[in-house]
């Protein structure tokens, strides 16, 4: 018998490999995560065009180096309103065979999934690689509000301020792990939290 256990629905993620067999490459990165793009730029270079999509960050600005190994192929965005309505305009021309690689922290990564669903790409052509923060978007079942970048095994609802246990369960379609209520039987019985997800 194996040691511990795994859900299911859990998302396991790889480190960027260009897939060569693509047609064209969009590669969406944030902050940190353009380091993964750096190192993806290690590899032999496809001979299909790239497309980089890049959130600049206040922790971390890889558009220099970016923009010295990529050149022109670099997108550079100020924010996430305009990087995800950059990418929907590029969804919209682009054809059969292109490929997606996602790089950022797992909200960012489900973000660009559940936008490029919207234009009948699958999960499967989307390559992820999760970077810097194991922080997780928390699904509250109660309300149906997301909390973005949750790091403890219990949190707080951004929408209706419940205790909510921080469960293993992930659903691909919301693009975040499902919350509880940590005191439904008991209330007022809240246990203290721990951070499990730097």
């Amino acid at each position: 018998m194996e040691r511990g256990y795994w859900i299911r629905s859990k998302p396991v993620y790889a480190s960027l490999a260009w897939q060569h067999q693509a047609q064209a490459h969009v590669v969406l990165a944030q902050g940190e995560a353009g380091r993964a793009v750096l190192r993806l730029y290690q590899q032999r270079l496809p001979e299909q065009p790239v497309v980089i999509l890049y959130l600049a960050g206040q922790e971390a600005d890889y558009t220099a180096a970016l923009k010295s190994v990529a050149g022109d192929s670099v997108q550079v965005f100020a924010s996430q309103e305009a990087l995800w309505a950059a990418f929907d305009a590029l969804l919209s021309t682009a054809y059969m065979g292109t490929r997606l690689y996602a790089a950022g922290d797992e909200g960012f990564l489900w973000q660009v999934s559940t936008l490029a669903a919207k234009h009948g790409v699958l999960n499967a052509d989307i390559m992820r690689e999760q970077h810097v923060s194991l922080a997780r978007p928390v699904y509250c079942v109660h309300c149906k509000t997301i909390t973005p970048h949750v790091t403890t095994n219990i949190a707080v609802c951004r929408g209706c301020r419940r205790h909510l246990f921080v469960r293993d369960h992930f659903s691909r379609r919301l693009g975040a792990y499902m919350g509880l209520m940590v005191d439904a039987e008991a209330p007022g019985e809240i246990p203290a939290a721990e951070e499990v997800y730097p």
